[in-house]
């Protein structure tokens, strides 16, 4: 019983010498997918990032001849780099956003939330009084 893909017989999987051994390419790639789709919250930075890495060493290793699949690591790079833009542009307008409101009474806010140890009262009363200072 041979088969194309027995050992030994020709074309084998072992025979080649250029097997695709790109783990660090293929894990940048899978990571960059998951950063693209991550980059609207701040998980997508980190994630873009260590992605980065991981195709560039992918790619670095097809230009030492111990790798063959040049596409996979590529296309890890430009989602990679496509996805670290988006993270940091959307983390810099989230970090803006968020200074703006703390320094414009949402400090006080939530303080004034925190000081109301549970009672329905002063949960109120927050509320009636952070609400008039928006109608301003």
């Amino acid at each position: 019983m041979s088969s194309e893909y027995a050992p030994g017989s020709y074309g084998s999987y072992g025979e080649s010498g250029t097997v695709a051994k790109n783990g660090a390419g293929v894990a940048g790639l899978v990571l960059g997918i998951v950063a693209l789709l991550l980059s609207w919250i701040v998980i997508g930075l980190p994630l873009a990032i260590i992605g980065l890495v991981l195709s560039i060493i992918g790619f670095r290793r097809i230009g030492k001849r111990r790798a063959t699949n040049r596409g996979v690591a590529i296309t890890g790079l430009v989602i990679n780099v496509l996805a670290l833009l988006i993270a940091a542009v959307l983390t810099t307008i989230y970090a803006v956003a968020f200074g703006a409101i703390w320094s414009n009474g949402g400090g006080d806010a939530v303080n004034c939330f925190l000081d109301t140890n549970g009672s329905q009262a002063a949960v109120q009363a927050c509320a009636d009084t952070y609400r008039l200072d928006l109608d301003r």
